[in-house]
């Protein structure tokens, strides 16, 4: 259907039909088709759904629902199955296209095309497979349609630019949570009590009224004079204090702080207006240590619980190689040491980043959202086709397009590579989701081809211009030859979905809150939950999953979890995930501090012994074949080049493989000639 002339050329090539659809007018039009329908569907929802068009939880899901193609397929194709037939669709330009379902009863859809004036070329082109009903050969048509276009890049020649790549291979992906400058281990409390009507808290608490936990620390003050003791939450709350105290520019007060350690001389020796922001909070932290010794620790070993020593943990454990990231560079400016060690024990290590969003002025709520250049919220921001803002993230504040963010990327790159932190990795939100825009403002108009393209430039940018090894959110393969790494392609955030987890914090299935007192990994991502059934049949159950995104890109792009669900996040999957990302070739996620080290290290030391030499050998290869070994998919089969295979069993029950008894739960490998059954076996409250 369509409201304005359309032409449609067909044209049969060797082994497809390419259909080109053009709009034969300057102004706004649409056109639907095709409308289809079949017995079984392969999309690329993530890493990859099969979906029965009878499916009851997939029919109530999908009925009604609009996907864009370039956001919600990580790749732009789908397979349609029927009896002994399958059709690959490719589409070769999936801007402004979008799948419409509909369940009734069964499950079809048809496929929407938008041309906006805005589009200059209005014209969408397909590619039409006809093949078996094995769907890893259309997954093989569509690798060879990328090598085709030459958008393919394996990892080994990503490596040829920068080896630090191959640092992934066999890699765990590890956030460091750490709020704090100062922890609870670094003060003497006796000490402190002692001194709650000292000079010292007379000067700490001066800067109280202007301190967002000011009237915390105060109340907690005044208690604490009244006790022969400090309560944790009483430290947490000084702790939490005086690290927001050490990031304010005017703490520092040389009238105060009269005595000097050597390291503070060295650095006030170049005039404190000209240090780096690592050696102002430095000279902050040995002014309190040296200024109050009775008090405070060495400054040095500030927070060395959950920063360096966690890492020396994890290098005693056998972890001898991991991705290690930060919630912000600014975790970094506190614990210089913290980037040093990683990097030293030959781990990649970088930090969270984002220019999707930018909040007004004066008013940011996170540090992504605040850009130097304040003028770019009036002039840099989307507007949307009815004359409207387009909004932020958690609509707080607008978009920012990406066409015109470049100098603020530079920006923000240089100040914080100033610091001279060894960082070798960055991961940038948001720009490999499909989430971009059409920008209607009168004063800097922009297409979707222009807003991806910018965001592909930025990230080229960061990789290039400081050899990082990129890597971004969600990982949809317009951006595959750009960036080493994905975040969500294995699992993407589904908790928005639904009021329970999202914000009903009395119930079991509430995710979380982004808060921890003692300021360690936020409840949002320590705290397991299980999952309600409708959720874990689309999201998290293996029998409907099928490995598309690896069959095209295992040897390209190293996929993993949104960082809402780690590996342990869901109570009752941590061993069918574990099994999985064996099978699947997908590093584990994981969510550290101090206490979430001790509660999981044993679990993470012994996957790591099994997944990491699997993984280190599967991702440089081509995922060759994949099958389903019974009709529900709990057994299922990868296999990557022609010497490596895994052989899952989802179910309760044993599976008989090739003379091989494959328990419920556990992974038959085969590597290297040599063969073995792995079953997770998990700590008491792990699993």
């Amino acid at each position: 259907t369509c409201a304005l002339p359309i032409s449609v050329a067909i044209t049969p090539a060797e082994d497809y039909l390419s259909v080109t659809i053009t709009s034969e007018t300057e102004e706004d039009n649409t056109f639907v088709w095709p409308e289809i329908s079949g017995e079984t569907y392969y999309f690329p929802f993530g890493e990859g759904k099969r979906v029965p068009a009878g499916d009851a939880v997939f029919r109530e899901y999908l009925n009604g629902q609009e996907f864009p193609v370039l956001e919600q397929l990580s790749m732009p194709f789908w397979i349609t199955s029927s009896g002994e037939f399958s059709i690959l669709y490719i589409v070769e330009d999936p801007f402004r296209t979008n799948l419409q379902f509909s369940a009734d009863p069964a499950i079809t859809f048809s496929v929407s095309h938008d041309y906006p004036a805005i589009d200059r070329s209005r014209s969408s082109s397909y590619r039409i497979y006809l093949t078996g009903p094995d769907p890893v050969s259309a997954a093989r048509l569509y690798r060879n349609y990328r090598m085709e276009q030459g958008d393919f890049m394996t990892l080994e020649q990503k490596a040829q630019s920068n080896s630090d790549i191959r640092k992934l291979y066999g890699a765990p992906f590890i956030y460091l949570w750490g709020e704090f400058l100062i922890s609870p281990d670094d003060i003497d409390w006796k000490a402190f009590r002692q001194a709650a009507d000292s000079p010292l808290t007379e000067y700490l608490s001066s800067f109280a009224g202007s301190q967002e936990n000011g009237s915390e620390f105060t109340a907690a003050l005044e208690e604490i004079k009244k006790q022969d003791y400090v309560a944790e939450y009483q430290k947490n709350t000084v702790c939490s204090y005086l690290s927001q105290l050490l990031k304010r520019e005017d703490f520092w007060d040389p009238s105060v702080f009269t005595q000097h350690s050597p390291a503070m001389t060295q650095l006030l020796a170049k005039g404190h207006e000209n240090l780096t922001e690592i050696e102002k909070i430095q000279v902050k932290k040995e002014a309190l240590a040296v200024n109050w010794p009775e008090i405070f620790t060495d400054a040095k070993q500030w927070t060395d619980s959950g920063t360096t020593e966690l890492l020396q943990g994890l290098k005693e454990s056998g972890i001898d190689r991991a991705w290690i990231g930060l919630s912000s560079w600014e975790q970094a400016y506190a614990k210089p040491e913290l980037v040093e060690k990683a990097a030293a024990q030959g781990y990649l290590i970088g930090s969270y980043d984002s220019y999707h969003s930018i909040h007004e002025p004066g008013k940011e709520q996170w540090i992504t959202a605040q850009f130097e250049d304040t003028a770019l919220y009036e002039e840099a921001t989307v507007t949307d086709k009815n004359g409207e803002k387009v909004g932020g993230f958690q609509n707080v504040g607008r978009k920012l397009n990406p066409v015109l963010a470049f100098p603020a990327v530079e920006a923000r790159m240089e100040d914080i590579m100033s610091n001279s932190l060894p960082f070798n990795s960055w991961f940038i939100d948001c720009d490999a989701t499909g989430e971009i825009y059409d920008d209607y403002s009168p004063s800097h108009p922009a297409t979707q081809e222009e807003d991806l393209a910018a965001r592909l430039e930025r990230m080229a940018y960061i990789r290039d211009q400081y050899r990082f090894v990129v890597g971004s959110e969600g990982g949809n393969d317009f951006a595959a030859s750009t960036i080493a790494f994905a975040h969500g392609i294995e699992l993407k955030t589904f908790s928005w979905m639904d009021d329970d987890m999202k914000k009903n914090r009395d119930s079991e299935y509430y995710i979380g809150k982004y808060y921890n007192p003692a300021g360690g990994v936020a409840e949002h991502f320590s705290k397991r939950i299980p999952v309600k059934d409708k959720y874990y049949t689309l999201f998290v159950d293996p029998r409907y999953d099928i490995p598309l995104y690896k069959l095209v890109y295992n040897d390209s792009v190293i996929t993993g979890y949104h960082w809402d669900w780690s590996t342990f996040k869901i109570q009752g999957a941590t061993a069918d995930r574990m099994v999985r990302e064996v099978l699947y070739n997908v590093p584990p996620l994981y969510h550290l501090d101090a206490a979430e080290w001790k509660r999981y290290h044993k679990d993470i030391a012994a996957h790591h012994a099994v997944w990491s030499e699997f993984s280190r050998k599967a991702v440089l290869q081509e995922m060759t074949d994949f099958k389903y070994l019974t009709q529900d998919g709990a057994v299922q089969k990868t296999v990557y080049g022609e010497n490596i295979a895994a052989v899952a069993n989802f179910a309760e029950e044993a599976y008989e493989y090739e003379g091989n008894s494959i328990p419920g739960h556990s992974v038959w490998i085969q590597m290297d000639g040599k063969s073995m059954i792995y079953t997770p076996s998990l700590q008491p409250g792990n699993a």
